[in-house]
């Protein structure tokens, strides 16, 4: 396990491949990480930043680079900031910049996934503040050019949980605060064309993270106050904390976040009861990769670990 610690804060958010995403804080401002991995170690960052605040949310590998997703040239704040652009770049094998393109959606907007299609790129994301918020998905061109945008929802709050491809469209998950002042997880399904297919509300809570495993839908966060993960119609609920990264690894899913306080990955394998396994203390994961770990300590610093299963 290694220790990094780049500014106030260091977050990891994002994985692609042997690229770690996420934001550092200078002790001005808020900057896009970018850091490549050799299993532990890291070999070679930068750091993307410009007006405002500049924060890294998402990654794409794709094999003779990259493309990345966040927000800039916001303000952040506590309530999840003001001004921000949605963006987007293209990196090449060595991290350099082939283009950018920054979306202003809804004056307030982020890019929190990102999925490839068969002539271009899916992104989605959150848009507005507290009181207006929404979600968007969009089509961009392999060279940078946004083909369509599509900006949906007004909710009193709400939390952008993942974006997966469907047969013949693709599936927005979604947490809202609906009118009683629950919160619900809601799927909004669209064509390649971004048209609407259908919406549902899929559970009660907060779903941070979602995935497929063995054909289930399988959703990840917290319910009040209790570690939650449903696996189809399975519910599973650990204790105190929140459940915020998923990996599907063949017979075994596994679930990082936080319980009690520490820093957790869980392994669910069928029939069996779940197994926990704490990694370090005071913090939680953010991100699962292939045999690694990303997360934070209650100090900010940003955590990678080696995970065997």
């Amino acid at each position: 396990m290694r220790i990094y610690s780049f500014g106030t804060e260091t977050v990891p958010v994002a994985m692609a491949g042997d690229l770690v995403v996420g934001s550092v804080h200078d002790g001005k401002n808020y900057k896009t990480m970018l850091a490549r991995l050799d299993g532990e170690e890291i070999v070679e960052t930068r750091f993307l930043a410009g007006e405002n605040d500049w924060e890294g949310h998402s990654a794409l590998n794709l094999g003779d680079g990259y493309l990345i997703g966040g927000a800039v040239e916001g303000i952040a704040t506590p309530e999840g900031g003001e001004g921000w652009k949605a963006f987007l770049a293209r990196l090449d094998g060595s991290l350099n910049p082939l283009w950018e393109l920054k979306l202003n959606v809804r004056g307030n907007g982020c890019v929190y996934s990102i999925l490839p299609s068969r002539d271009g790129f899916f992104i989605a994301g959150e848009a507005g503040r507290p009181g207006d918020k929404g979600f968007f998905i969009g089509k961009v061109s392999p060279e940078g050019k946004l083909l369509w945008l599509k900006d949906f929802g007004s909710w009193e709050d709400g939390v952008f949980t993942a974006f997966l491809p469907l047969k013949n469209g693709v599936r927005a998950i979604g947490s809202v605060k609906a009118e009683n002042g629950r919160w619900e997880v809601k799927a909004f399904d669209f064509n390649d064309e971004g048209e609407p297919a259908g919406e549902g509300v899929l559970a009660e809570g907060t779903a941070l993270s979602a995935c497929t495993w063995k054909d289930e839908l399988v959703l990840a966060g917290y319910r009040g106050e209790s570690f939650w993960v449903q696996v189809g119609e399975q519910r599973i609920e650990l204790g105190e904390g929140s459940a915020t990264s998923l990996l599907s690894a063949g017979e075994w899913l596994l679930v990082g976040g936080e319980l009690e306080g520490n820093a957790v990955v869980v392994e669910i394998t069928g029939g069996k009861e779940p197994k926990v396994r704490e990694l370090w203390e005071n913090g939680w994961v953010e991100v699962l990769g292939r045999g690694i770990v990303a997360g934070v300590t209650r100090d900010w610093e940003m955590v990678i670990a080696r995970l065997s299963l």
